[in-house]
C-alpha cells in the first residue's frame, strides 16, 4: 500500500521534522475527511431524489442556492486577485485565500448542481452548467497535480535542493547501517544515479528525458522496497525498524523526485487551459442571469 506523502503546512517548518517522519506522515486531516464525505452524501442524496423535485430553479430554495453558487463562484476571483494586486497582499496569507479558493471550489459546483436539480435546461443554463462542471473537473485535477510538487494541502513548493539535503541524509543513514553487499551496490546505484537526475533537471529538460527519468526512478524504487523486504525479524522501536521506515520513505522520495518536474510541467500547462475556461463560466453563468431575470 503506498503512503501517501501529506504534511501540514499549518504545522512547524516541514524541514524542521525528523527525515523519515516527513515522507511517512500519512492520511489528510480529519476536517477535510468529513467535508469530503459530507459533500459526497448530499449529491447521493440529491441525486436519489431529484424526481420528486424538492428544488426548483425558478423559486425558493433553488432559486436561493442560485444566487450562493453563482456569488462563491465569483468569489473564487478574489485568490488569483490576491496574488497579483499589491494593495491586497496584506489581506491574509496566502494559504489561506488558496484554502478559501478549494472549499468555495467544491461549494459553489455544489449549490448550482443542486439548484439545476441535475436537470438541463435552455439552452443558455446548458452551456453556464456544462462550463461549471468544467472548471470544476478542471480544479480537482489541478489540485492533484499542485499536491505533486508542494508539500502537503497548503505547504510551500517543493526544491530541488530540498530533495537533494533530503537524499544525503538518507544515503547517510543507511549507510552506516549493516546491509549485505547487494543493498550497498543497491543505495550506492540509487544516489549517485538520483544526483545525476537532480543535476539535469537544474537544467532545461525535455519532457522525453523527464519520462525515461521517471522509469528510471520507478524502477529503482521497486527494487529497493524488495531490498526493505529482505529485512527480516523486524520489530517495533529497533534498529531494523528503523532502517525499514529509511527504506519505505526513500522510496516516496524517488516519487516526489520522479514527478516533480513532469508534474510542474503538466500543471503548467493546466494553468493555460483552466484560466480561460473559468472566464467563460462568468461569462456564460453571467448571460444566464441576466436571461432569466430579463424574460
Amino acid at each position: 500500500m503506498k503512503v501517501e506523502i501529506i504534511v501540514e503546512a499549518l504545522q512547524a517548518d516541514y524541514t524542521k521534522q525528523p527525515l523519515t517522519k516527513r515522507y511517512l506522515k500519512r492520511s489528510p486531516k480529519l476536517a477535510f475527511s468529513l467535508f469530503s464525505a459530507l459533500t459526497v452524501s448530499v449529491l447521493v442524496y440529491a441525486w436519489l431524489v431529484r424526481d420528486y423535485h424538492y428544488i426548483r430553479a425558478e423559486s425558493g430554495l433553488g432559486y436561493l442556492l442560485g444566487i450562493v453558487g453563482a456569488s462563491l463562484m465569483v468569489i473564487l476571483l478574489l485568490y488569483p486577485l490576491r496574488k497579483r494586486l499589491r494593495f491586497m497582499r496584506g489581506w491574509l496569507q496566502i494559504k489561506s485565500w488558496f484554502r478559501l479558493h478549494m472549499i468555495l471550489g467544491v461549494l459553489g459546483p455544489l449549490c448550482i448542481l443542486l439548484h439545476s436539480n441535475f436537470q438541463l435546461g435552455s439552452t443558455n443554463s446548458s452551456i453556464a452548467l456544462s462550463a461549471m462542471l468544467l472548471v470544476a473537473g478542471s480544479g480537482l485535477i489541478g489540485r492533484y497535480l499542485y499536491g505533486k510538487f508542494h508539500y502537503g494541502l497548503y505547504g510551500r513548493q517543493v526544491r530541488l535542493e530540498q530533495i537533494k539535503a533530503d537524499l544525503d541524509g538518507f544515503y547517510q543513514q543507511i549507510a552506516i547501517a549493516s546491509l549485505s553487499e547487494p543493498q550497498q551496490k543497491l543505495l550506492r546505484q540509487l544516489y549517485h544515479g538520483s544526483c545525476k537526475i537532480i543535476d539535469n533537471q537544474q537544467q532545461q529538460v525535455s519532457l522525453r528525458q523527464l519520462l525515461q527519468q521517471r522509469r528510471w526512478l520507478s524502477k529503482m524504487k521497486r527494487r529497493v522496497l524488495r531490498a526493505k523486504l529482505e529485512r527480516q525479524g523486524v520489530t517495533t522501536g529497533s534498529p531494523s525498524q528503523a532502517l525499514h521506515n529509511h527504506f519505505r520513505a526513500l522510496a516516496l522520495l524517488m516519487d516526489r523526485l520522479a514527478g516533480l518536474r513532469l508534474f510542474e510541467r503538466l500543471f503548467w500547462l493546466w494553468h493555460v487551459v483552466h484560466i480561460p475556461v473559468f472566464i467563460l463560466m462568468i461569462l456564460t453563468a453571467t448571460v444566464h442571469i441576466i436571461v432569466v431575470h430579463w424574460y
